[in-house]
């Protein structure tokens, strides 16, 4: 079958229906106007239009019905020229049969063609030979009906021959729609191939990137430890090149996994404001490692009409331009590199940035040049084996350069050096400032002298110092820091601290420090902060033995500075202070901040009873939410409830993702920040967060002082008036106490203590907590693969990766998350094998968690009931069901106190349904179970209102 040969035989079909039943009342007319009868002339016409009419309602398109309109076609005309016999226009009407006969080709069918014709011939003869006075008054005439049956045996024989011709493109256009179906299923078949084979090699570049990273780290941090140790020349050698060697190979993979994801379209760029001129020296510092070390100089020219701050992908811009930067130094022998920024053109919200990068170096042939971005390629393929290199820096920055809205290209000589130069387009905008730094008491007063010979660093200085209302003074090498330090003494008004950059021209920073410890007329000597580029392990003995203060690395970080000068001083402070312990400071939020209100997402009743203590300590108010539904119920309030938002991603019902899309849908960034805060530290996972509205992400295992400091960052300060009252927090012990042991393998306590802040009473719950609550978590988990529960299987191990981690349970949380990956993979093999693995380290860890439940101490055993006042119960009564009412975290040691006054055993204590209910944080569940327990007490009591933490 045919189908466009099919379609067009049924138009022609229906075509013939309607011609046929005009053709009536025409057969009527002219049997009128020639006098004969019109009832006859129609009933005839009615007969042959009805005949096919039939044949088509019944048949179709078949061939019998081409027959039956083959003989009506001839046999309407037959009945017009007997109709007009002796009339003038009789022959003419003979010109009719072969219109007639000419429409039968449309049938595309050289059998109804045949048959019309024969119909002709068949009315011809029987019309001539058997009543030839209906036709020819004047008798038939032999010589004509011959003409005429040659004229139509010539006309169907044409037809026949230009049916078969459309017959035969009908069948090439079929066999080629055939042929165009058969490759488009073949080529939708391959397409699906191809995507799934894109997917499979995202995943497993995603996987080779997780495990070529994994030793890749291992053994570059294992380099870095044993650089620090005592090792002779040859070995320290050795391990350099190790290093060397494993950063160049670590780099190429990132260069291969960059290539990938830009070819695949996976590239995305994000928006954020950053300080151009911060931005540009950073880099610049990176490179300047490799520049020193082959006598090449880096020089700077920014323009006076380029913005301070831009709006654009810092991360990316800093990508090209590293990468061209490191190129230029690494194709040069001597000279100077330099690095020209312009603003090429400007408008009100925009600029399009013009920035080059000019070398003396080798220098390039047109033909080379040809080659600079395509894939994998150099300028020649000798360069691969002398300078190094994949080839895909420059494939990779053209882009980036080009999703910007830029261009990139090269200007070259052989010999004489290059000038790459390239354009972006970047948004004008205004820094999101930091919160202000406040000077404490022991640092406002401070004299700082800064000695740095690169102008750009004396000027970001300047301005972080000013900011913190110090005074400073700056110089540009160490002559001129001598001279300064010798000033300020004779002037009775001595630095206080001095920053010295290392390397300086002439004097560098190590001899400067050499030659003021050796100058008499300099007393007292400040303290001595060292800057350097070219990290610290090179020097690091040298600047103990110089008695250097402290280092730190460029570019320099504001706030690492400012903790670090107040560490300084606020150490020299303590020193004259009497200590009855060493103590740890809690860290706490800016004075500013402290009584705002935040709300903490957690699902995990461990993660979450941490993350309140640090946050409270930290000197924020903090309600909780169980899910990230909760947390939509508690935030999507009017007036806005909250100043700052803590969310865990992984959670059930709604995720943190999610609730935080629904909160965005009302509260701005500006007006209610959100961290993420989740055991998920990769980069895509962070930009999820930032994608969904997030503003930052702080990994889990929480670090105090990052969280404080990212807390800083985020939270704005209101008035005092509407801010919570929050005491300040005094110095605390870091070191084991009573009710916790000196150790408890395999749990790292001097870390977990760190984390709680110094809190062994918090830390020892949390281990019993941890060993009631993932006793059980192989088994659950292989419940929940056989369910075909992925999805919480999953949300299980990462809920144990993170408190793993928070206790400083290694080889937990390493198992715990190769089983999550494997899980989120749907690898179900896989994880059972590690399910089994986890089950082997989980189990010392449980059973020392078990152990801490029959540990009691003298003052903490349980008072006989029978002996125990009931004064005394009541009033304690009244006092934890206070605390529930403002629920208060203070509640559990008010009712473990309660519960040895009552004389509950430790494992009774802890199964007791208001315990459960507080390490929950459920305090109206804690509430109603108080009051259903203790009815009777507190219906006896006279005053309900002695309530008081």
């Amino acid at each position: 079958m045919i189908l466009e040969l099919d379609d067009l035989r049924s138009r022609f079909g229906r075509f013939l229906v309607i011609l046929f039943w005009l053709h009536v009342p025409l057969l009527a007319l002219v049997a009128y106007v020639t006098g004969h009868s019109p009832v006859g002339a129609a009933l005839a016409g009615v007969v042959l239009a009805g005949a096919y009419h039939m044949s088509w309602l019944r048949s179709g398109i078949a061939p019998v019905t081409r027959y039956i309109s083959g003989v009506a076609l001839m046999g309407q005309p037959a009945l017009l020229l007997y109709f007009m016999s002796g009339q003038l226009w009789q022959m003419d009407m003979h010109m009719y049969f072969f219109a007639m006969l000419a429409l039968t080709v449309a049938w595309c069918d050289k059998r109804a063609v045949l048959f019309a014709a024969a119909a002709v011939a068949l009315h011809h003869l029987t019309l001539d030979y058997l009543m030839p006075a209906a036709v020819f008054p004047e008798g038939g005439d032999i010589k004509r009906v011959l003409l005429h049956a040659v004229i139509v045996a010539f006309q169907a024989a044409v037809l026949v021959w230009f049916g078969d011709m459309l017959v035969d493109c009908f069948n090439r256009i079929n066999a080629m729609r055939d042929e165009i179906i058969a490759k488009n299923a073949a080529l939708e078949q391959r397409t699906l191939e191809a995507e799934a084979a894109s997917k499979s090699k995202s995943m497993f570049l995603a996987n080779m990137s997780h495990e070529i990273r994994t030793p890749m780290n291992a053994i570059l941090g294992f380099c870095h430890l044993v650089l620090r140790t005592d090792l002779d020349l040859r070995q320290k050698e050795y391990v350099s090149k190790i290093s060397n060697a494993s950063t160049a190979l670590l780099r190429l993979i990132n260069d291969i996994l960059d290539f990938s994801k830009n070819e695949a379209g996976k590239l995305s760029l994000e928006t954020r404001p950053f300080n151009l001129r911060s931005s540009l020296q950073s880099q610049l510092n990176l490179a300047a490692i490799n520049a020193e070390n082959k006598g090449v100089s880096i020089e700077t020219v920014i323009q006076n009409d380029v913005p301070a701050v831009l709006v654009g992908d810092e991360l990316r811009l800093n990508q090209v331009l590293l990468n061209l930067v490191s190129n230029a130094v690494k194709f040069s022998e001597k000279g100077t590199v330099t690095v020209t920024v312009d603003a090429e053109e400007q408008q009100d919200a925009g600029v399009k940035l013009r920035i080059s990068v000019r070398d003396q170096g080798i220098g390039m042939a047109p033909e080379q040049q040809a080659l600079l971005f395509n894939s994998f390629t150099q300028a020649d393929s000798s360069m691969t084996r002398r300078f190094g290199g994949t080839g895909l820096g420059l494939v990779i920055s053209k882009q980036i350069v080009e999703q910007m809205g830029g261009t990139i290209g090269v200007e070259s000589m052989p010999g004489v050096g290059s000038t790459f130069t390239f354009t972006v387009n970047m948004a004008i905008g205004e820094m999101q400032t930091e919160p202000e730094r406040i000077a404490s008491a022991e640092i406002a007063g401070l004299r700082v002298l800064v000695a740095d010979d690169n102008p750009a660093s004396r000027e970001i200085f300047h301005d972080v110092f000013n900011s913190w209302g110090l005074n400073i003074d700056l110089v540009a090498s160490g002559e001129e820091v001598l001279g300064a330090l010798e000033g300020a003494c004779k002037a009775g008004q001595p630095y206080d601290l001095v920053v010295l950059d290392w390397k300086m021209p002439g004097m560098d920073g190590l001899q400067t420090v050499q030659a003021l410890h050796r100058n008499e007329n300099l007393s007292p000597l400040p303290y001595v902060v060292m800057v350097t580029a070219y990290g610290n392990e090179d020097f690091r003995a040298e600047t103990e033995r110089s008695g250097i203060a402290a280092f730190l690395t460029k570019p320099i970080v504001p706030n690492v500075l400012f903790d670090t000068i107040t560490g300084l001083f606020a150490r020299e402070t303590a020193a004259d202070a009497p200590h009855a312990e060493i103590g740890q400071t809690i860290p706490m939020v800016a004075e500013q901040l402290r009584g705002l209100k935040v709300l903490l997402a957690e699902d995990s009743m461990i993660n979450r009873e941490i993350a309140v203590e640090l946050l409270q300590d930290a000197g924020l108010v903090v309600d909780v939410a169980e899910n990230g539904r909760i947390a939509c119920d508690l935030v999507l309030q009017d007036p806005l409830p909250y100043d700052g938002i803590l969310m865990d991603i992984q959670m059930p019902e709604m995720d943190g993702i999610e609730a935080t899309l629904q909160i965005r849908k009302k509260w701005s960034a500006e007006q209610l920040p959100i961290i993420a805060m989740t055991a998920h530290a990769y980069e895509e996972e962070r930009q999820k967060c930032f994608a969904a509205g997030m503003d930052d992400h702080v990994a889990k295992p929480v670090d105090p002082f990052l969280l404080v400091r990212t807390l800083d960052r985020w939270l704005k300060p209101r008035s005092k008036e509407a801010a919570h009252p929050v005491a300040e927090s005094a110095p605390v012990a870091v070191k084991p106490v009573r009710d916790l042991p000196e150790s408890l393998p395999p749990f790292d306590l001097t870390k977990a203590l760190a984390r709680m802040n110094g809190k062994t009473s918090l830390l020892r719950k949390l281990i019993i907590d941890f060993g009631q609550r993932f006793a059980a978590t192989p088994e659950e988990l292989n419940e929940l693969i056989g369910r075909g529960a992925l999805d919480d299987a999953r949300r299980s191990a990462h809920t144990l990766k993170g408190v793993a981690g928070s206790l400083e349970l290694a080889e937990v949380y390493e198992q715990s998350a190769k089983t999550e990956a494997a899980l989120a993979q749907g690898d179900v093999v896989a994880a059972n094998i590690l399910i089994a693995e986890l089950e082997q380290v989980l189990k010392p860890a449980i059973k020392a968690a078990k152990s801490l439940v029959t540990t009691t101490e003298d003052d903490n055993k349980p008072v006989p009931a029978g002996q125990a006042d009931p004064v005394n119960i009541q009033a304690e009564i009244l006092v934890f069901r206070g605390l529930l009412e403002r629920r208060s975290l203070k509640a559990r040691s008010s009712f473990e106190k309660l519960a040895i006054t009552l004389g509950m055993t430790p494992d009774t204590l802890q199964a007791h349904p208001v315990k459960i209910a507080l390490d929950n944080l459920d305090y109206n569940r804690a509430l109603t179970l108080l009051d259903a327990e203790f009815a009777d007490v507190l219906q006896a009591s006279p005053d309900t209102e002695r309530i008081g933490e």
